[in-house]
């Protein structure tokens, strides 16, 4: 019910009108980086609370939908033999990127859920825990985003990662040609 997006002009598959010049430049300078935060109106919503936490849970639920499409790939191209001897170490590379696919959105879909704004999860959790309030952005949200880049760059959040990793990674089936 929130047209608040649609008429900054932000839903479009046009990547450069989700551009962060910072969070570009976080990229290649950081190792990660991040996109402009998408608007909501509360007030368009007919049940704010539970609208809200719907829209917040969007973009964890996209990453699990991709990691759960990304199985699904797996399925397909780990029996690389179906497709012929010449194409076998070609469907072994497509494997391997679906697997590197799912890797990353299961690592993404975790740091959504970080109850640390702007991600997700600041949003999520105050809607689903009562009492806790919501923390807004504005000039105070700098001060999360360098929490975030500490946490990132100190390693503090290294042991979440490798169980994301190895969890994820448990679970992958192998290529046929792996297996050999």
């Amino acid at each position: 019910g929130d047209d608040f997006s649609r008429r900054q002009g932000r839903v479009s598959l046009n990547p450069f009108r989700h551009l962060s010049i910072l969070g570009t430049l976080a990229l290649f300078l950081l190792g990660f980086g991040w996109g402009k935060p998408v608007g909501v109106n509360l007030y368009n919503f007919k049940h704010p609370k539970r609208d809200y936490l719907i829209t917040s849970l969007a973009g964890p639920l996209a990453n699990v939908i991709v990691m759960i499409f990304c199985f699904s790939l797996m399925q397909l191209t780990r029996h690389d033999y179906i497709f012929g001897h010449s194409a076998q170490p070609y469907m072994l590379k497509v494997h391997e990127l679906v697997i590197a696919t799912a890797i990353i959105n299961a690592i993404l879909a975790v740091i959504n859920l970080l109850p640390i704004p702007p991600l997700d999860g600041s949003k999520i959790w105050p809607c689903l825990i009562p009492n806790l309030k919501p923390a807004f952005g504005g000039k105070g949200m700098w001060i999360f985003i360098i929490g975030i880049i500490f946490l990132m760059q100190s390693g503090t959040l290294t042991p979440v990662f490798k169980f994301v990793v190895e969890t994820t990674y448990s679970r992958i089936p192998p290529s046929d040609s792996t297996m050999c």
